[in-house]
C-alpha cells in the first residue's frame, strides 16, 4: 500500500478516526503539542511524526525484505496503531485534525461536511467534491485487525529540493510495553 502526496502542515498523522471520535465525544482538545496528543499515542489511536510541510510518499509493508536498507534509514521509536473491527485508519494533515478533533468532537465527516465549502472557495480551480477529498487530501489506511507497532524508515538520499518519503514497517504484535512508548514524535525532515 502506498500514499503519495500528503499534506501534513509539518506532522504527519496517521489516525483511527473511529477511536478519534470516540475518545473526543466527552473531552476537549488540547492544542499542546505534541504532549496533548500523548494519551492518544499511549492508546494506539495516533501515530506522529514531526515532518516537513508535505511528503512525497509513504509506503506500507507488512515484511522487512520489501526494505531495502541500503536506500532506507530506520528511525528508533516505539509506537503503535490499534485496530479493531469497523475501525478506519487515515492519514491526516495536523491543521484538519486539529479542526477535527476541536470543533466537531473528533468527527471526521462532520467536520468535513462544514469545511469543504469554504476550502473550494479559497482554493478557485481545485475544487473538490466530499468523496475526492477523503481520497485524496484524507487517504484511507487499509490494515487488518489488530495491534501494529510501527517502525519508520526515511529515505537516506533524499532530494534537497523534494519532500521526504517514508516506509512503514507494520509489526503485528500482540502486547505492547507501555513504558517503551515514545511520547516525543520523530523529528525527520527532508
Amino acid at each position: 500500500m502506498t500514499l503519495e502526496g500528503l499534506n501534513t502542515e509539518g506532522v504527519l498523522i496517521f489516525a483511527n478516526i473511529t477511536k478519534c471520535k470516540a475518545y473526543y465525544s466527552d473531552k476537549e482538545f488540547d492544542y499542546n503539542y505534541p504532549e496533548g496528543l500523548s494519551e492518544l499515542v499511549q492508546q494506539g489511536i495516533v501515530h506522529i511524526i514531526t515532518t516537513d510541510e508535505a511528503v512525497e510518499v509513504v509506503n506500507f509493508a507488512f515484511d522487512t525484505d520489501e526494505i531495502d536498507l541500503d536506500m532506507w534509514d530506520y528511525h528508533d521509536s516505539y509506537n503503535y496503531l490499534k485496530v479493531d473491527e469497523g475501525d478506519e485508519i487515515r492519514a491526516i494533515s495536523h491543521a484538519d485534525f486539529t479542526q477535527m478533533c476541536h470543533h466537531y468532537k473528533g468527527d471526521l465527516e462532520a467536520f468535513v461536511d462544514s469545511s469543504l465549502t469554504l476550502k473550494n472557495i479559497l482554493n478557485p480551480g481545485f475544487e473538490k467534491t466530499k468523496e475526492e477529498y477523503f481520497k485524496y487530501e484524507l487517504p484511507l489506511i487499509a490494515l487488518p485487525v489488530g495491534t501494529w507497532k510501527i517502525n519508520v524508515y526515511s529515505l537516506k538520499d533524499e532530494n534537497v529540493l523534494g519532500w521526504m518519503e517514508f516506509y512503514m514497517h507494520l509489526e503485528k504484535t500482540v502486547t505492547i510495553d507501555v513504558a517503551k512508548i515514545a511520547l516525543k514524535p520523530l523529528e525527520i525532515y527532508a
